[in-house]
């Protein structure tokens, strides 16, 4: 079970990248398009409780606070990545797409949202453990690579 929600989690940051993408698009160009936010909002936030999930039950994240102490784990890369800046990063953009298809739904311009989603997905980018982080850290660029 939990290498398969490791997959569609890998497999749903596509997903995400690609819809953020397009909805900045169509946020700069001032096309307010609700419907395609909601479908970002629902994967970022279906990504999220799989993460969540990951984090406390796998052996990557929070196991980790049992094993090492603080201070360890912010000295080693591999840990402090998968314990505090990957969770942290992904909370953060998670939560700047919802405030930003909030911002949407209730504003008459498109800007803010566009400049909440440009952040999120710098961060999103910024924190998703890409195969060039090295073995320890990344991860293949489709699932069951």
């Amino acid at each position: 079970m939990y290498t398969g929600l490791l997959h569609l989690h890998n497999l749903l940051r596509w997903i995400i990248i690609i819809l953020i993408l397009i909805n900045i698009v169509k946020a700069f160009s001032g096309n307010k398009n609700i419907k395609l936010s909601l479908w970002l909002l629902i994967s970022a936030h279906t990504t999220l409780l799989i993460g969540l999930y990951q984090y406390f039950v796998g052996a990557n994240g929070f196991k980790y606070f049992a094993t090492y102490s603080m201070s360890e784990i912010m000295k080693n890369n591999i840990l402090r990545f998968w314990a505090i800046e990957h969770i942290f990063g992904m909370i953060v953009a998670i939560t700047l797409i919802t405030i930003g298809h909030i911002t949407l739904k209730k504003s008459t311009t498109t800007k803010k949202t566009a400049i909440l989603y440009l952040i999120a997905f710098i961060i999103i980018v910024a924190t998703i453990p890409w195969p060039f982080r090295g073995y320890e850290v990344g991860r293949a660029l489709f699932p069951g690579m």
